[in-house]
């Protein structure tokens, strides 16, 4: 049976780089805030439930239920970002920063299917599904089993703060820039719009997409 997938968004960031909240940041090209804007890229995904991650959001309904959750790991980043969804989720999670404009639905169906995978036994065959661009994880582009809950929460007890940490721990499928060139040839799902001046690139391209 192919698995149940909750999307995650993770919001718990304080957007000091931008100057403003990015999660409520108006796309010029749909008039959303760019949480929605996300929302309703990742939408035709196969979820079952969407979790935003966030201590403060006040967003208009979406179409789909939404379930709001503060941070249960203040202080600790992006990896207490990641421990808090995968708490309210029933099996696999996908993960995705708040910041993230760009985000490609077909890589993400991509990483989807490579979470199918099962090995000898009809078990699943990894815990978690990260790709790896320009030599860096992609932590919160990523997808990740229920189940490695527990490594996260003992990085965390050790004050190993790193997002990517916990990955050591559990059985990973590194999803390579050869793998996914052919469906997001620029990476531009990976984008993060941190600043002004990247949030205006990140308009220019959405325009070009129009």
């Amino acid at each position: 049976m192919p698995p149940t997938f909750s999307l995650v968004i993770n919001a718990g960031g304080q957007s000091r780089r931008m100057g403003q909240d990015k999660a409520l940041l108006t796309v010029p090209t749909s008039g959303q805030p760019l949480l929605h804007h996300i929302i309703q890229r990742l939408r035709h995904l196969p979820i079952e439930q969407l979790i935003v991650v966030s201590n403060h959001l006040t967003v208009a309904p979406f179409e789909l239920p939404v379930t709001f959750v503060p941070d249960a790991y203040p202080g600790a980043g992006a990896l207490g970002g990641i421990a808090t969804g995968l708490q309210l989720c029933k099996a696999w999670g996908i993960f995705v920063a708040c910041d993230m404009p760009l985000v490609n639905p077909r890589v993400f169906q991509f990483l989807c299917e490579l979470a199918n995978e099962q090995n000898a036994e009809g078990g699943d065959q990894w815990e978690a599904v990260v790709p790896h661009i320009d030599g860096y994880a992609q932590p919160l582009h990523a997808l990740y089993q229920r189940r490695v809950l527990p490594a996260i929460q003992k990085r965390l007890a050790a004050g190993e703060l790193r997002a990517a940490s916990f990955l050591d721990d559990v059985r990973v499928r590194w999803v390579s820039e050869t793998e996914l060139r052919p469906i997001d040839p620029d990476f531009h799902s990976f984008f993060n719009a941190n600043t002004p001046k990247e949030w205006t690139a990140a308009i220019r391209w959405l325009e070009n997409e129009v």
